[in-house]
Formats: C-alpha cells, sequence, structure tokens
C-alpha cells in the first residue's frame, strides 16, 4: 500500500501519526496541504480542512485516532497496542486523557502566545486546566520509559507530543518547566525520548517549533484536530 500522509510537522496529532508510522518501518509520503494545495482543493479532500489525514491509495481518512486504529489493523506485525486486554485499556485511557484534557488548555495557550491581545484571565484559567490534567495523567503513568508496559504503544504517541508543547509553550507565559513540577511525568518524557521514533518526531517537533518561533516569524496557529 501506498501512504500520504497530510500534515503540519508542528501539530501534535500529526506527530502522534508520524510516530506510529516510524515505529512501524512505514515508508510514507509528507505532505504539507497548507504548502501544497489550495483552501478548496483540501476541503474537497476533506470538509474537516484539519490535520493529519491520510491517503491510502486513494481511502482517505481524517482524524489523528481514526488513523491509529487503522494502520494498527492493516500494519500488525509491529503492533503499539499491547494484547493484553488491560493494558490496551490502559493505553487507551491515556490517550483519552491527552486528546480531551491535555491537548485542550495547551491548544487555548496556544493561540494567546503572542503577548498582544492576550487574555490573561483566559490564559489563567487554561493553566488552571492544564494543571488538572497534568495530575491525573501522573496518576496513570509511573516515570518509566513507556506509557504502557516495557515497549512504546500508542499512548506514547499521544502523550509525548503534547508533553512537547506543554515544555516549550509554558516558558513563553513564565512557567519554566511545567514538566519538572510533575517529576513522574518529566521523568516520563525523559526517558522515552531513547525510543528511536520518539526522538526522530520530537526532532521535527524542535525544528518546526523553532521555525515558528524565529526572529522574523510571527506565531501562527496551526490548523489541527
Amino acid at each position: 500500500m501506498a501512504y500520504k500522509l497530510y500534515n503540519a510537522q508542528l501539530s501534535p496529532y500529526s506527530a502522534r501519526c508520524r510516530m506510529q508510522m516510524y515505529a512501524k518501518g512505514l515508508e510514507f509520503e509528507a505532505v504539507s496541504p497548507f504548502e501544497t494545495l489550495s483552501p478548496e482543493e483540501f476541503a474537497s479532500l476533506t470538509p474537516l480542512k484539519k490535520v493529519p489525514v491520510l491517503d491510502v491509495d486513494g481511502l482517505i481518512l481524517p482524524e489523528s485516532q481514526v488513523i491509529a486504529e487503522y494502520l494498527e489493523e492493516v500494519e500488525a506485525d509491529v503492533p503499539l497496542l499491547p494484547s493484553d486486554p488491560a493494558e490496551r485499556a490502559q493505553v487507551r485511557l491515556l490517550s483519552r486523557l491527552g486528546d480531551l484534557y491535555l491537548m485542550m488548555p495547551l491548544g487555548k495557550l496556544f493561540g494567546q502566545v503572542n503577548p498582544q491581545g492576550r487574555d490573561p484571565k483566559l490564559v489563567q484559567y487554561m493553566f488552571g486546566e492544564l494543571d488538572k490534567a497534568m495530575a491525573w495523567l501522573a496518576h496513570y503513568v509511573d516515570g518509566s520509559k513507556y506509557a504502557v508496559g516495557d515497549k512504546l504503544s500508542l499512548a506514547d504517541c499521544t502523550l509525548v507530543p503534547m508533553l512537547f508543547f506543554a515544555s516549550n509553550i509554558t516558558p513563553l507565559f513564565g512557567r519554566e518547566c511545567v514538566l519538572c513540577e510533575t517529576p513522574i511525568i518529566h521523568n516520563y518524557f525523559t526517558k522515552t525520548l531513547e525510543d528511536p521514533a520518539v526522538a526522530r518526531v520530537v526532532d521535527e517537533l524542535e525544528e518546526a517549533f523553532a521555525k515558528m518561533m524565529g526572529p522574523k516569524t510571527e506565531p501562527q496557529k496551526q490548523p489541527a484536530e
């Protein structure tokens, strides 16, 4: 099968898919629809007009979680879901915590990065929501290299890009090391960087984030899920 991933390098949802595909050893073409397609062309591909979108020989799949589940079913040689039902449930729980509770405040804070027009009350509220999400996440991880078990899973593919954002966005608001405030999460994030697929994606995120924050570049919103 030929895979084409429409993605944005800085999108944590796109990063989730790239990490999964790297870990599985899949060859794919990564394309930025915002650079290669007109808005009308992208809308004809997916009315959601969000990344990521996976094109599999003409089968068009939006939504990172849908993409992840599809790849687990069709590319089963390197599974990123444990065989044990309890561990599979743990992976799904952590992914859901990330999607619903961790990424929401991070996304809102990302929109407040530029001090001009910043809403202090919104920022304060979102930091409260972020602190709750970090505490909930800390309840379910133990600081080991991987979120569940002893190898990379879809939970790591979900959480690591989000924690990268938490680590890099919050200093722009005066919180210098939000991960350090929760040692279990800091230990997990630091150790999981030893995984080649994780390290590759984090390198990509760092490059994209540095480009966004360049001296002549104003922060821009990245369309994502």
